[in-house]
């Protein structure tokens, strides 16, 4: 990652992207080609939808779209999204929106639980993330902490931990035993 390039004093252990969850009997998956994410600006899903409460992702989705502040203000004020962290997860599994902007490991955990679900990212682009693991200088348990670490890098550690939480692990042998994962995935948004 650009704040640790050599991985002096990070570990990463998963990776993911942003999309958009939907519901596949809600949504045409013509909808989403043709609109990527200006469908947040699709009136007939007025209400109907869900954002993440988080700037970050947020922006991204807009400054994709069309061109940030303006758009996220217009989406927010005409489409009456609900704004939500993890309940997206749940909710979404339960088909209670028509569309969502989500991470995908969550994505995937949502069309296991759901199979009107699918995942669906505009070829516009979207962010592409890192979650890593740091021991903090004043860590109390360094050595356990090492431990840990050598463990979620490990290919058994970090395979469990991607079959629990569904996202895709940073070890290149876990990458490549997913791999197939991804294409499913993609595959499902078809």
């Amino acid at each position: 990652m650009p704040y640790d390039p050599n991985n002096d004093y990070s570990v990463p252990y998963f990776w993911g992207t942003v999309g958009i969850v939907y519901d596949k009997t809600k949504v045409d998956i013509k909808d989403l080609e043709k609109e990527g994410f200006n469908i947040f600006l699709d009136t007939k899903y007025k209400g109907d939808i869900y954002l993440y409460d988080s700037e970050r992702d947020s922006f991204m989705m807009a400054l994709k779209a069309l061109g940030a502040y303006e758009w996220l203000v217009k989406c927010v004020e005409t489409m009456e999204p609900e704004i939500v962290t993890d309940e997206i997860i749940d909710n979404m599994a339960q088909g209670r929106k028509a569309l969502g902007l989500i991470y995908s490991g969550d994505a995937a955990y949502v069309m296991s639980e759901n199979e009107n679900m699918g995942f669906y990212m505009p070829e516009t682009g979207t962010n592409l993330w890192s979650d890593a693991m740091v021991i903090p200088k004043n860590a109390k348990n360094p050595e356990l902490a090492h431990e840990f670490i050598n463990f979620v890098s490990s290919y058994e550690g970090g395979n469990k931990n991607d079959e629990v939480f569904k996202y895709d692990g940073e070890i290149k042998k876990v990458i490549s035993s997913l791999f197939s994962k991804v294409k499913v995935i993609a595959s499902n948004a078809e």
